[in-house]
């Protein structure tokens, strides 16, 4: 196993991270109309910020719901079962932001909740600023080393953001290992993670780990 450890890759892994400044949309709701008319008419990246990056914001957004449209309607029109129905739309591979839209249209559609709010929902969307980290991982030890030490904000970028936006159809880390090792049941099983049912960043990196020690470093 240490040689497959060691084995050079044919391309090194570069780890790049993000960070999302957060810029008005433009568009505010008082209500389940008004959130629906939002969602059609948002950008794709505010979909994901909304949605995809409470993930790695954890110290600040509850943590019992997924999504910052799930809090909203919990604390703002105090329906807790469409809450968490809209808490619990899939975020996994293939889907992206696109698929999550119109889950929450359907949903919010079908959905009879004729109160407003008084304090709105504020549709927020972002412009991405992307940095190379310097990290380089050239085989699958130093790979795993960088995972769990590498900023969350890199690894949710590399394992979220370009597969939401519909960047890759597939998270870096699997396209990376299948294309460079041939391993796809290791891939298969980092693109079956969800990242939705996640509230805590920390807990992802783990699970991430976990599935490498399982795949490589315990065979």
């Amino acid at each position: 196993m240490r040689e497959l450890l060691d084995k050079p890759a044919n391309k090194p892994f570069e780890f790049y991270a993000a960070y999302y400044p957060p810029i008005y949309a433009g568009y505010k709701a008082f209500d389940i109309d008004g959130l629906v008319q939002g969602i059609r008419k948002v950008d794709g990246l505010s979909i994901f910020y909304h949605v995809f990056h409470p993930l790695f914001s954890s110290h600040v957004v509850p943590e019992d719901m997924g999504n910052d449209f799930a809090t909203w309607i919990r604390d703002e029109l105090g329906d807790r079962l469409l809450a968490q129905e809209v808490s619990d739309i899939e975020g996994k591979e293939p889907r992206t932001v696109e698929n999550v839209r119109e889950d929450l249209i359907k949903i919010l559609s079908e959905a009879k909740v004729n109160r407003s709010a008084n304090k709105p929902f504020y549709f927020i969307t972002c412009k991405p600023v992307i940095y190379n980290t310097g990290k380089i991982a050239k085989n699958l030890a130093e790979l795993v080393d960088m995972l769990a030490s590498i900023s969350v904000r890199s690894i949710a970028y590399h394992f979220i953001f370009k597969r939401v936006m519909g960047y890759e159809d597939k998270n870096d880390f699997s396209k990376w290992i299948e294309e460079n090792y041939g391993l796809t049941d290791l891939s298969k099983r980092l693109s079956a993670l969800d990242p939705q049912t996640y509230t805590d960043e920390e807990m992802l990196r783990q699970d991430l780990l976990k599935i490498f020690e399982q795949e490589v470093l315990a065979k």
